[in-house]
């Protein structure tokens, strides 16, 4: 089985990751499983996908080995002011209205009462920017693209669900509408994911892939 090395530390991004690409027939690999430390990319870039590829092409310069896929992502909200839409900075957005340091408890708090501001619930999609990078004929190559949830069947909603998601802070105040129903991200079961994110996902990092000379 062909591997790629996950390009972050976040537990949770990692399980999913793993998922998807178990799926696709290949393996991934953390940071953790080979051992390496590497230091994170300075994020600069407005947005996901350009994210991403920092991302990528910082932790390929530090390592030589696997392909490295790195994830951002990116917040839509719909119908807020500019002073309430967090876009790509969740993190600062969370820590500016809460006054203390960004923690998974304090999203949850802030989000759900920014909810509560406009009425109960506010549309919110995801948009999820993927990049490749990789070592080719003493070149460090890169591809990029992106993966969407519309906001017709996703929103962030004022009550919390008791049931967290360590190191995803919308997760018990996300809901999506899936068969009729709309369920806290929280609360999903695997093909609950599958049909909400990671196929779409899923098909966007196999289009990477299929540029790859060593993933094909």
């Amino acid at each position: 089985m062909k591997q790629v090395l996950i390009a972050t530390t976040n537990p949770g991004k990692i399980a999913t990751f793993k998922k998807i690409l178990a799926r696709l027939g290949y393996e991934g690999l953390s940071f953790a499983n080979l051992n390496l430390h590497l230091e994170e990319p300075e994020e600069t870039k407005p947005s996901a996908e350009e994210i991403a590829v920092e991302k990528a092409l910082g932790y390929a310069k530090q390592y030589d080995g696997l392909p490295v896929l790195a994830r951002d992502d990116t917040n839509v909200f719909v119908g807020v002011s500019d002073e309430d839409n967090p876009r790509n900075h969740n993190k600062a957005f969370v820590a500016s209205r809460s006054g203390g340091e960004y923690s998974d408890e304090l999203g949850v708090k802030v989000f759900s009462e920014l909810a509560h501001k406009y009425g109960g619930e506010i549309k919110c999609g995801f948009i999820w920017g993927y990049a490749l990078a990789w070592h080719e004929n003493g070149e460090t190559k890169v591809v990029s693209g992106t993966a969407t949830t519309g906001t017709d069947k996703t929103k962030i909603v004022d009550t919390p669900s008791p049931i967290k998601v360590p190191g995803f802070c919308f997760s018990p105040i996300f809901k999506v509408l899936i068969d009729g129903e709309w369920k806290y991200d929280s609360e999903f079961t695997e093909e609950d994911n599958w049909k909400a994110y990671w196929n779409a996902q899923a098909e966007t990092i196999k289009k990477l892939f299929d540029q790859c000379p060593q993933l094909t």
